[in-house]
């Protein structure tokens, strides 16, 4: 979650930088075009990238999401998971009052920070709410023709515009006296301004990101941009309308010195932002120049780069995803993530003649002595892995199955003649191919592996492997060279814990062989002189390196 918070920060704070860079590209244009830009700035901050990632990867086609060799469920990954590392003195960790680690708990801290932030926030902002929506309620109405009622009030606040679906513009009582006809006039038509451009509802919207996004300086330095700009665009309205550049000055100035600032954004009156920059630019009456092909056209294409890229990545990243290889440490974490969002998704089991899985029945190897039995029953279709029970699979579409139990999917290798050469499981973000042996190899591992489960005898090397990844992990880190490229991938992730976790263990003693699991894969028993350790290690690839390695407290 803090990742993902991070990466919205910075997608956004690029975001804003380029809507600045293009104010300044505009800054001979209208006040409402730069507005727009920040506008647009401040609703990133809602609108995640990864939010439009999402959206486009469920407009992309069903088949581009299964294209190609697409999997199934895997039921261990080699040993349940690669690499784990859990250890009974981790218990002695630093923890708060109420018995949480500090370093579990921090989350959870920052979540009730930013909450009792974003709640302050939104009280203050409520309190002056109830306060400005009071002064209309009790305002005088006043014999003034305009599209909305205008109503004059006993207080001191600043001529304004208050409310969102019914606006009232709120005058103090006695403004008519302290302004020339004129002056009255071009305090008038820039309060109805703010009305026309729905000024209030967007200083809501920013409001709301303020709000969430509290503790980032940038949404509050965008917003004072958007104050800025939006009382320039109603100045630039003003002016427009015929008003007298000194006669209007004259008017914000009176303003200004009779009555107090609007206590909210959303409270659109007419002295704020920078007042000395507001004064030149009025009365300079700077031609504003409107604007031209090339301009609209970089506009346009900007908001359609900023909408649509997200999109089409989104679209395309189902195709990159499964087109990424099998080894985890050629994986993007992206593409992990697409994958697992693939997985996750619902399906639906389509008609399918059960004669036509018969080409599939057989044994598909996924590692040393780990072999996938497809079988039918009926209409029933099953994938059972070796020292696990049967799952049932269901038919998504040609070739294509799932499971209703697990967020997995298996599809089937074919060649051109239709031979059945292998299957791929996806599980867990993974590719795991498996290749079609004939029915004797898987008998005959089976039948070995029965033997060594008898027999009580652990596999050829893995005492080993286990005392050298032991020794290692002692010093300070594990060997990964000895490791599959996943197993070492997972290994490096979770590297800091694991020389924690064996920094509490103190020195190794004794490794005592437990067993062999109904998978396979050899189980010990670690010893040190603060604590133990149950270590689950499968057998050794044909490389000689470790597939998998579970390291744990023992089972109470």
């Amino acid at each position: 979650m803090i990742t993902a918070l991070f990466d919205h920060l910075w997608q956004s704070t690029l975001f804003a930088c380029g809507a600045a860079a293009l104010t300044l590209l505009f800054r001979r244009s209208g006040a409402n075009v730069r507005y727009g830009l920040w506008f647009a700035a401040s609703l990133k901050f809602l609108i995640p990238f990864s939010l439009l990632f999402a959206l486009g990867r469920a407009l992309a086609p069903e088949d581009a999401a299964f294209h190609g060799s697409i999997p199934l469920v895997t039921f261990v990954e080699k040993v349940g998971s690669p690499l784990s590392y859990a250890v009974a003195g981790a218990a002695t960790a630093p923890v708060l009052p109420g018995g949480a680690p500090i370093a579990t708990a921090l989350p959870e801290l920052a979540m009730i920070l930013w909450a009792a932030g974003c709640l302050a926030v939104l009280i203050v902002w409520l309190s002056r709410w109830i306060r400005v929506q009071r002064l209309a309620r009790e305002g005088r109405p006043l014999p003034i023709p305009a599209p909305i009622p205008v109503k004059a009030s006993p207080t001191s606040v600043e001529p304004g515009v208050i409310g969102v679906v019914r606006p009232v513009i709120v005058l103090p009582e006695g403004l008519a006296e302290r302004l020339s006809e004129e002056e009255f006039r071009a305090v008038l038509a820039h309060e109805l301004c703010h009305v026309r451009r729905r000024d209030n509802l967007t200083a809501a919207v920013h409001m709301v990101v303020e709000a969430i996004f509290w503790f980032f300086p940038l949404v509050w330095w965008v917003g004072a941009r958007l104050i800025l700009e939006r009382e320039h665009a109603c100045d630039e309205s003003v002016l427009a309308g015929g008003n007298d550049p000194s006669t209007y000055a004259e008017s914000i100035l009176k303003v200004c010195k009779f009555y107090l600032h609007s206590p909210l954004a959303c409270m659109a009156g007419v002295s704020g932002a920078d007042l000395k920059h507001r004064m030149e630019a009025i009365m300079n009456a700077r031609k504003i120049f409107q604007l031209g092909v090339i301009q609209s056209g970089a506009l346009a294409l900007a908001a359609s780069a900023a909408l649509i890229a997200p999109l089409a990545f989104g679209v395309l990243s189902i195709q990159t995803a499964f087109a990424a290889g099998d080894n985890p440490s050629d994986v993007s974490p992206q593409a992990a993530a697409a994958r697992l969002y693939e997985q996750a998704k619902p399906r639906t089991t389509v008609p399918y003649k059960p004669t036509d899985f018969d080409k599939y029945v057989g044994y598909y190897e996924l590692g040393p002595g780990s072999f996938f039995h497809i079988t039918r029953n009926g209409n029933h279709y099953l994938a059972q892995l070796t020292g696990q029970p049967a799952l049932e699979v269901y038919p998504d579409s040609a070739g294509e199955f799932f499971s209703k139990l697990v967020p997995a999917q298996i599809t089937f290798d074919q060649k051109a003649d239709g031979t059945v050469t292998g299957l791929v499981l996806h599980q867990g973000g993974r590719l795991l191919p498996a290749k079609r042996v004939d029915p004797a190899v898987a008998e005959q591992a089976q039948a070995a592996l029965t033997a060594r489960i008898q027999s009580n005898t652990p596999s050829p090397g893995t005492e080993a492997a286990v005392r050298h990844q032991i020794e290692a992990l002692v010093k300070g880190e594990a060997d990964y060279s000895a490791m599959s490229p996943g197993l070492a991938a997972a290994a490096r992730e979770q590297a800091p814990q694991a020389s924690q976790a064996f920094s509490q263990l103190g020195a190794f003693e004794s490794l005592t062989f437990k067993g062999v699991s109904p998978q396979g894969l050899d189980v010990y028993d670690a010893t040190f002189a603060q604590g133990k350790l149950e270590i689950t290690i499968a057998p050794l690839g044909p490389d000689g390196k470790i597939q998998g390695l579970l390291m744990r407290p023992p089972m109470p």
